[in-house]
């Protein structure tokens, strides 16, 4: 029997009849207030990468200095001990990965399947330890974030005289992409491409995972879109990746290329001793700037890479994190070489404003970000001074009838009405926007489970230079 990587069971619940059943408010709120303990979990595993099965050095990255009782320790100790047995089997499965899908050693399609099925399961017990350290987050011990956040003076110094031409200017060199070796999906040729990223701020690999019908041949001319996933996503560092499922396997078999990149500080671009995105969250308004450039320019770089690859059309889109990078994509590729550019954008559950933001969202509350930039020094006045790389500019770059917008119109931890308005001043039109009744989460669940936004992602693929609005509201 062929082997083949395989749609995870609670992706097909989700998008099941039965998942109509999360189309609510209840729903909404039930997300929003796990989103506390979830973080404080990826803390705790964080801290216990570091600490190994070492109770004090554990105790002392989390930042804590009573003591703790006996019973107690003991249940930590038992903690860092499976978690140190799940993260030593990622990492020898890892580099025999590494050795079968970048090195030398020769191998079949079946075994590489298969060790991306194992590598995928290790990640998830490694990643994801929610039954391990919960119960560390009942008692206050772990706080969200490790916050390093700079002080607004010097803050400012480095970057209020920095423009966002520069900032989000094309990238200052075109590094070489290495593709790895293939693997089998759900009815998708898969495998990654990586390159050293040409972001001035962050020194690090990029990788990106591609996604393409089974039976591609390597001069078939795709159709390609690179979609951005949202924040503290460890892409396919573990088994369910939500962006992998409905963007690159739902469409990918269909005759199109869908590649998902990995920003900067997620999943395998993870830094020892935080979890995937946190410092992002650690040293905002700084960390934001840093992330969004860098992700952005790499956009760059895959765009031309697609089109290098023969793609006929190069989209850009994303959700919640990577729909941020889609605006700020949009708003500056004019300064972009012509190949670099992508031909439409699709911001989802984005955020025009995020200067706002990071004072005034139900996201940056429950996270304690909003708290430790007050606490740090930061005012909306101070903010400002930062805010010309945080926000979208007055006008689009490019053609404001190729953009896209989707979002919730309760969403309020990326405030979408806001952004409507950037959108609508850029001239974007009417007939573009697609708009649901609900929440941030609510977006998610919609992309993930209706056909209307894959018609007008189908529709934007097959259609690249249509001048005119695309009614976004039309339904298969």
């Amino acid at each position: 029997m062929e082997e083949r990587l395989e749609t995870p069971l609670v992706h097909k619940v989700l998008t099941s009849p039965l998942g109509r059943l999360f189309h609510s408010r209840l729903f909404e709120r039930f997300k929003t207030s796990a989103v506390d303990t979830e973080f404080r979990v990826l803390r705790a595993r964080a801290a216990a990468d570091l600490a190994g099965t070492d109770i004090d050095t554990f105790l002392d990255e989390l930042g804590v200095t009573g003591p703790v009782d006996d019973s107690f320790a003991e249940k930590i100790g038992d903690a860092l001990t499976s978690h140190a047995d799940a993260r030593s089997e990622y990492k020898r499965v890892a580099a025999e990965w590494d050795d079968l899908f970048w090195g030398d050693s020769e191998s079949t399609l079946d075994e590489r399947t298969r060790l991306e099925k194992e590598r995928r399961e290790a990640g998830t017990r490694w990643v994801s330890p929610q039954k391990t350290f919960k119960f560390l987050t009942k008692n206050g011990l772990v706080e969200i974030v490790d916050f390093d956040v700079p002080d607004p003076s010097a803050a400012t110094d480095r970057w209020g005289s920095r423009s966002a031409e520069d900032v989000y200017g094309p990238p200052e060199n075109h590094p070489d992409i290495e593709t790895s070796r293939t693997m089998r999906g759900p009815g998708t040729r898969e495998y990654l491409v990586r390159f050293p990223s040409p972001s001035q701020y962050v020194d690090d690999t990029a990788y990106a995972r591609v996604y393409e019908p089974f039976e591609t041949l390597t001069d078939q001319s795709l159709p390609t879109l690179v979609f951005g996933t949202g924040l503290a996503m460890a892409c396919d560092a573990i088994e369910y990746w939500t962006e992998e499922e409905y963007v690159g396997r739902s469409l990918a078999p269909r005759g199109y290329r869908i590649v998902l990149p990995i920003p900067p500080w997620h999943g395998r671009r993870e830094i020892p001793g935080s979890y995937t995105g946190e410092p992002y969250l650690a040293r905002m308004p700084e960390s934001a700037v840093e992330l969004y450039a860098t992700q952005a320019t790499e956009i760059a770089v895959l765009t031309e890479w697609a089109r290098s690859c023969g793609a006929p059309t190069v989209g850009v889109g994303g959700i919640s994190l990577g729909g941020i990078v889609t605006t700020l994509v949009a708003s500056h590729a004019d300064t972009w070489p012509t190949e670099c550019r992508p031909d439409f954008a699709v911001p989802v559950a984005a955020s025009a404003r995020v200067d706002d933001l990071l004072f005034d969202s139900s996201l940056t509350e429950i996270l304690g970000v909003t708290d430790a930039l007050q606490a740090a020094g930061w005012t909306a006045e101070t903010m400002d001074n930062l805010g010309h790389l945080l926000r979208a500019p007055d006008s689009a770059g490019i053609d404001p009838q190729r953009i896209y917008p989707v979002g919730g119109l309760r969403d309020e931890m990326t405030h979408y009405q806001p952004t409507k308005r950037v959108f609508e001043e850029w001239g974007v039109p009417t007939s573009n926007f697609t708009e649901w009744d609900c929440g941030h989460f609510g977006v998610l669940l919609r992309v993930m489970r209706t056909q209307q936004f894959q018609h007008l992602l189908t529709t934007l693929l097959d259609a690249p230079r249509q001048s005119a609005g695309l009614d976004a509201t039309a339904r298969l």
